[in-house]
């Protein structure tokens, strides 16, 4: 089995769903974390050590704008822009994937994790910025298809050569530099811990 969280938003004004969080962080962050959550028993139980079931964690370049995430205001609501949000949640990402995949990984489960960045791929993600619409024609010729931004993401999903890999992160097929501030062990816990507080899991994979 292979979950692919790729759900996504971009940009736009602050909004805030009925739970009270923030648009970007709850649709690229905070659905998947509780998706993984939710679907980890059924991943295990499928799940082989040769074979192992994949969780992949579609993130970005833009992560790169979440390394001033602040901790105690996850949601952006005393300093909000688009930028940092999209940022936030993309860092986000990549430090769930890590934390996840060693977790797993000291449990000896049969689920790896990855995430990766796709690209720059011409969708509709791009709703709401402003010199795509107006270029359109050039941003096509710039960015790729979405087939071709796709290509990471089935690279993920399905090659065996990453089954015993110690790539968390990818770029173009390849392995992928994410930043400092991802990369950090501790970064990684805190922001698991908050998470799972935000959504009220006291332990992660079980009902």
């Amino acid at each position: 089995h292979v979950l692919i969280n790729n759900a996504g938003i971009m940009f736009g004004g602050r909004k805030e769903t009925e739970d009270g969080f923030e648009s970007q962080l709850a649709t690229n962050y905070l659905g998947h974390f509780l998706l993984s959550h939710m679907l980890l028993p059924v991943m295990e139980r499928t799940g082989q050590t040769d074979t192992p079931a994949r969780i992949v964690n579609v993130s970005s370049c833009a992560h790169y704008w979440g390394a001033w995430m602040d901790f105690n205001d996850m949601n952006l609501r005393n300093l909000y822009s688009p930028e940092k949000a999209y940022g936030n949640s993309k860092a986000a990402q990549i430090m769930f994937t890590s934390q996840l995949d060693t977790m797993l990984k000291s449990g000896q489960a049969p689920v790896k994790v990855l995430s990766l960045h796709p690209g720059v791929v011409y969708t509709d993600l791009y709703t709401n910025v402003t010199w795509v619409k107006i270029f359109s024609l050039i941003a096509k010729l710039l960015m790729k298809t979405a087939k071709q931004g796709g290509d990471t993401l089935v690279h993920a999903a399905l090659d065996p050569d990453l089954v015993g890999s110690r790539q968390v992160y990818l770029e173009n097929c390849r392995q992928g530099r994410n930043s400092s501030f991802t990369s950090r062990v501790e970064n990684q816990a805190k922001l698991w811990g908050l998470t799972c507080s935000l959504l009220g899991i006291q332990q992660f994979g079980t009902s």
